[in-house]
């Protein structure tokens, strides 16, 4: 009984002497079998490592896929009756698209996205854009050509239509075109904000090719050509343009400011497909009129060539005419019941060079070339204020010249001392519609020069430029 006794006694020494032995040891193992016991439930999450909130794996959310669509193997898919998908993208390849295509995708697009065109084969959709929320469309491996549309309306069909109402639309680097019409005018809005960059529109019809009102519009390096007898291009309200060339064959640009508008190197030029007929005896370039008595419009470097009246500004508190050029025109700039200001203007008119009917002309430092009739001429109901301009009048000479009620001093000179550009025949050889297409700088979008101030013959023994291939005269 006693040797029991003492085992016992032994066993129970020894178990505490082995448990005291390992004390120091679980000490050192305590960090690290904390870190295990926090990392343990993270097994299996490497391969989303983000783990700055514990465990929780902080989930990406994709974009929401358009309206009508739902989300099937990390797709934006079309589910349809018999539990297939069709698959939506906010890419379109027009080489394949079908008709309607477009319109399709925009119905189920949220607010401000963004739907991307692009055409690797020339081919181009077929459409009539209804647009009923914000959107901006833009190109992929694309640029306009004459034979290379991206977007083409239908027979009688708006190209683009933008509801009353619509936050915004951004048009970038499109060509369209509506060559079948009809009555309906290419781009048409109503009460929005529209911007465009690098956009070719060919229009042929009896509308617009823009015909956008009551709007803030901001155009950029863009071309419209039009065969219509309306203007090829139609704006109301706060109108922003820069490198914007419009070729048109019977009326270019009629614009209706309501606020401050600023426009930087806009060129209109008339096509030659109705030459000699009544429609272009009657023809207008450049048209603003219909403005309120608080506004600035200031116009920098406008050239105008071809058109029976060049420039007519009618109504409005005050606009300036910085550097304009006008070419081969019957009366160059006319006023009406407004106020201008014409400076270091070009202006080559057979009858009229300024025209004050009534209103205020305030003029200064222009050439005014070939004239027959007058240089600066004010009616009844208008005034001129000029100085330092210079008339260059028909072999008839200057005594032929009038002024009306305009009694200012103007410094006439015979008709062979213009310049040379004016006195030797110049190529009148116009482009028509269907050969008309913008010279390479506006259409690489790139910002076009002023032109050349008039002068005579390139100093002997210096190389004459290379005549230009299409586009308006450089």
């Amino acid at each position: 009984m006693r040797r029991l006794s003492r085992l016992l006694a032994l066993w129970a020494a020894l178990t505490l002497g082995a448990a005291v032995a390992s004390a120091p040891e679980l000490a050192v193992a305590s960090p690290d079998a904390k870190i295990d016991q926090q990392i343990r439930p993270c097994f299996g999450l490497l391969l989303q490592p983000n783990l700055a909130h514990g465990c929780k794996v902080r989930d990406v959310r994709p974009k929401p896929c358009p309206r009508g669509t739902i989300r099937s193997k990390g797709r934006c898919v079309v589910p349809y009756n018999n539990g297939g998908y069709a698959y939506v993208s906010r890419e379109i390849n027009c080489d394949y698209a079908y008709p309607g295509q477009i319109s399709d995708t925009l119905y189920r697009l949220y607010e401000g996205d963004v739907l991307t065109l692009t055409s690797t084969n020339g081919g181009a959709c077929v459409d009539s854009l209804n647009i009923t929320k914000a959107i901006s469309i833009v190109v992929r491996d694309y640029s306009p050509s004459r034979t290379r549309p991206i977007l083409i309306a239908g027979s009688g069909q708006p190209c683009i239509k933008i509801q009353p109402g619509v936050r915004y639309v951004v048009l970038d680097g499109l060509g369209i075109e509506a060559t079948r019409a009809g009555a309906a005018s290419c781009i048409v809005g109503r009460a929005t904000e529209i911007a465009m960059r690098g956009v070719t529109v060919r229009y042929d019809g009896e509308g617009s090719a823009f015909d956008v009102g009551e709007s803030r519009i901001e155009l950029a390096q863009s071309t419209f050509i039009g065969r219509t007898r309306q203007p090829v291009v139609k704006a109301t309200g706060t109108i922003m343009a820069a490198d914007v060339e419009i070729a048109a064959t019977a009326i270019g640009a009629a614009l209706e400011t309501s606020g401050d508008s600023r426009l930087r190197g806009v060129r209109v030029v008339r096509l030659g497909d109705w030459t000699g007929s009544s429609r272009t005896r009657n023809s207008a370039g450049f048209i603003i009129a219909g403005m309120n008595r608080q506004q600035l419009v200031q116009i920098d470097g406008l050239y105008v060539d071809g058109f029976s009246r060049g420039i007519y500004v009618g109504g409005g508190d005050e606009t300036t005419l910085l550097r304009p050029v006008v070419r081969d025109s019957d009366w160059a700039v006319t006023l009406e019941n407004a106020n201008l200001r014409v400076v270091e203007g070009e202006l080559e008119a057979v009858d009229v060079g300024i025209y004050a009917a009534s209103g205020i002309v305030f003029a200064s430092n222009n050439k005014i070339m070939g004239v027959m009739r007058s240089g600066i001429y004010a009616d009844a109901g208008g005034q001129v204020r000029a100085v330092d301009n210079r008339v260059y009048a028909r072999p008839e000479g200057c005594r032929a010249l009038v002024t009306g009620f305009f009694n200012g001093e103007l410094t006439c000179r015979p008709w062979f001392e213009a310049p040379e550009l004016y006195r030797t025949p110049r190529d009148r050889a116009r482009l028509d519609f269907d050969s008309y297409w913008p010279a390479p700088a506006i259409a690489a979008g790139v910002t076009a020069q002023a032109p050349a101030e008039l002068s005579g013959p390139p100093p002997a023994g210096e190389p004459v430029p290379a005549p230009q291939q299409g586009g308006a005269p450089r």
